[in-house]
């Protein structure tokens, strides 16, 4: 019979053999390292955003490398008045860049599209609305930035793509009440010139590659129907561009699904991301018609 003592030095001695014991592909561990417990802090949380930290370039960083600090800082009510003329004016820019490069590739095709008015099209559908014509001018190639028809191009898409937005935001604004996002009517807009940057900041990102191919195709001889499908291209990519602010307009707004009751915040998440596609798919819609008006428009006058 084994004593109480002995039995408390087996298992003493069974203890320590185990400590000692080497784990798979290490050494082995002593008592005190066994009983260490490693405490993990928790991570800081990030700075906030003072008002006169966010300027014109401030912005275009944040919206090219920190995204969580630009939506952090949208839900700054002293930040509102300060951001919005400052992403209306990156949204601008880069709007008016795509025009005038869009402008210089037309030039360089000797090629420049000839529009025709809504009401003439109504009459007989079966004319073409847009087709692309040789320049015609006492000018050369460089009648179109003369006779305005260059202008009329960038004032097109650069209003036009704005101006959408704002026919859109009613809808908008009503459709972040049915999904429980409590939202004034300023951060709505606030949240539209948000997204209009960052596909701004997107197209100005994509447009050296699609130069780079469209000069490709003018130099290399591409043919006539790559060189129209060239200039297609070129005339849809604002909307390509797009899918970058779309994902951003959603992103701002899921964060402000905390403002509900944690029994809810699931289930309208969702019903926001439909909503938010359904709001994208209503200007996609608005978007053409508002470009091709002010374009025909400008270009007859």
């Amino acid at each position: 019979m084994q004593t109480t003592e002995q039995l408390l030095d087996a298992r003493r001695r069974g203890r320590d053999s185990t400590l000692r014991t080497p784990a798979a592909g290490g050494a082995g561990l002593t008592e005190s390292e066994f009983c260490a417990v490693e405490v993990v802090e928790p991570p800081t949380p990030p700075r906030p955003i003072e008002p006169r930290e966010l300027t014109l370039l401030a912005l275009i960083e944040l919206v090219l490398k920190d995204r969580r600090r630009l939506y952090q800082a949208l839900r700054v009510p002293a930040a509102t008045p300060v951001m919005l003329p400052r992403l209306l004016a990156i949204s601008l820019a880069g709007f008016v860049l795509y025009g005038l490069a869009m402008s210089l590739v037309f030039t360089a095709t000797d090629c420049w599209p000839s529009l025709t008015s809504l009401p003439t099209w109504l009459d007989s559908p079966r004319s073409t609305l847009l087709q692309f014509a040789s320049i015609e001018s006492t000018w050369g190639k460089f009648g179109p930035w003369i006779n305005g028809e260059a202008a009329a191009l960038v004032t097109a898409y650069a209003f036009g793509l704005i101006a959408a937005s704002a026919v859109c935001l009613p809808s908008l604004y009503f459709y972040c009440l049915l999904a429980g996002v409590r939202m004034t009517m300023l951060e709505v807009v606030l949240h539209t010139v948000k997204s209009k940057a960052v596909a701004a900041v997107a197209l100005v990102g994509i447009l050296p590659i699609y130069v780079a191919f469209a000069m490709g195709i003018v130099i290399f001889g591409g043919g006539e129907l790559a060189l129209a499908a060239t200039m297609w291209l070129g005339l849809i990519l604002p909307f390509i561009a797009g899918l970058w602010g779309t994902v951003a307009l959603y992103q701002g707004f899921a964060p402000l699904c905390d403002t509900m009751a944690a029994d809810r915040r699931a289930r309208r998440e969702c019903f926001l991301r439909r909503l938010v596609l359904s709001w994208s798919a209503c200007y996609t819609a608005v978007v053409p018609v508002m470009i091709y008006t002010i374009w025909e428009t400008l270009s007859r006058a």
